[in-house]
C-alpha cells in the first residue's frame, strides 16, 4: 500500500550569501537615503537578505552609523521615543495609487510599498498622512460612483443579477469611504444652543379626574401633547 501524500514538495531555493563590502555598503545606503525602503533593495539580486542587512548593522560600527544617517536623509525619523519608517516620497506614491482607485491591501502587497500595519503606523502618528489618507477615500468613493453608473448603463437581462451584486457592493463601499457624503445615516450638527434634554410627552386618558396639566378631565380617547422646552444658553 502506498502511504505517500503526493510526490514530495519541492524546497525553495536558497539564496546565495552575499559577502560585505565597501562599495556594497555605500550603495545600500545611497539608495537608503534616497527614500527607497529596505524591503525593495533586498528583494533584488546580488543584495543581502533582510536578515544579513541586520547583522551587518548589528555587527559592523561604522558601516551601521552611515547606515543610520543614510535612514534619517531618507525620511526616517523619531516618533514617540521609537524609529519611524515614514517616507513623503512613500506617503504621496500611497495617496496617488488610492486615488486611482487602487486597494490599500493591492498597494501594501508591493515589494517596494510598506505593510499594512505600517500604513496604519503612518496614520496613527502622522495627521498630515492620516489627512491626505482621508481625501484619497474620498476620492475613491467619488470613482466608484461613477463605476457604478457605467455599469447600470450596460446592465443586461443576462447580467442583470451579477450587476446587482456589484452595485450593491460599491454602493456599500462609497458609503463606508465618505459617510458625510454618500453614507445612508449622515451625521447631524447640533444646534450650539442645544443643551439637551427636550422631551415630548402624549397623555392619554386612562382614568377619571382633572388632569393638572390642563385643569380639566380628559374626554374618553382624548389626548394631548405636553411638551418641554429645554433651556437656552445664556451668553
Amino acid at each position: 500500500m502506498d502511504l505517500s501524500d503526493g510526490p514530495p514538495r519541492r524546497r525553495k531555493a536558497a539564496r546565495a550569501a552575499v559577502r560585505f563590502t565597501a562599495a556594497l555598503g555605500r550603495a545600500i545606503c545611497a539608495r537608503v537615503a534616497s527614500g527607497e525602503s529596505q524591503m525593495a533593495i533586498c528583494a533584488e539580486p546580488g543584495m543581502p537578505s533582510r536578515s544579513t542587512l541586520f547583522h551587518w548593522v548589528r555587527d559592523m560600527p561604522k558601516f551601521a552609523a552611515e547606515f543610520a544617517r543614510a535612514r534619517v536623509a531618507g525620511g526616517v525619523s523619531r516618533t514617540n521615543g521609537r524609529l519611524s519608517s515614514f517616507s513623503q516620497p512613500v506617503a504621496d506614491e500611497i495617496f496617488a495609487r488610492l486615488c486611482e482607485g487602487e486597494p490599500l491591501t493591492s498597494i501594501c502587497e508591493d515589494p517596494a510599498m510598506p505593510c499594512f500595519s505600517t500604513v496604519y503606523y503612518w496614520r496613527r502618528h502622522f495627521p498630515e498622512f492620516a489627512e491626505a489618507m482621508r481625501i484619497a477615500r474620498e476620492i475613491q468613493a467619488e470613482r466608484f460612483c461613477d463605476l457604478g453608473w457605467a455599469i447600470a448603463e450596460g446592465i443586461t437581462p443576462e447580467a442583470a443579477y451579477a450587476s446587482h451584486v456589484k452595485l450593491t457592493q460599491l454602493r456599500w463601499m462609497a458609503g463606508h469611504l465618505a459617510p458625510k457624503r454618500f453614507g445612508r445615516l449622515k451625521p447631524q450638527e447640533l444646534d450650539e444652543d442645544w443643551q439637551g434634554g427636550g422631551l415630548t410627552v402624549i397623555v392619554k386618558r386612562y382614568s377619571d379626574g382633572i388632569d393638572p396639566d390642563i385643569g380639566r378631565e380628559l374626554a374618553p380617547g382624548e389626548s394631548y401633547v405636553l411638551k418641554h422646552t429645554p433651556a437656552r444658553r445664556e451668553d
